[in-house]
């Protein structure tokens, strides 16, 4: 995986909400200290700019890999991811 408190804070955040837009999964999960720190960002950065983008690009990767292994599902032509996993307990 791409990161691994990225993922666990992905993984996470799909278990609890089950279904998300993607930009405001970038944005939920950048309000997480250790995410920003592991992305080497101080504060979250404001959506649209360049460390906003670099983090978005890492969040979409672990969708990705989530994805591939059978346990979110990505729906890119309406920006939605949907955990697949089922229970989170």
């Amino acid at each position: 995986m791409a990161n691994t408190v990225v993922e666990l804070a992905v993984i996470e955040y799909l278990c609890r909400y089950g279904s998300v837009g993607i930009f405001r999964l970038v944005d939920d999960v950048l309000k997480i200290p250790g995410v920003r720190k592991a992305l080497g960002l101080n504060m979250p950065p404001a959506p649209g700019s360049d460390g906003w983008w670099r983090a978005y690009s890492v969040i979409i990767e672990v969708v990705r890999e989530l994805e591939a292994e059978g346990l979110a599902k990505y729906l890119p032509s309406v920006g939605v991811v949907n955990w697949a996993a089922g229970g989170c307990e």
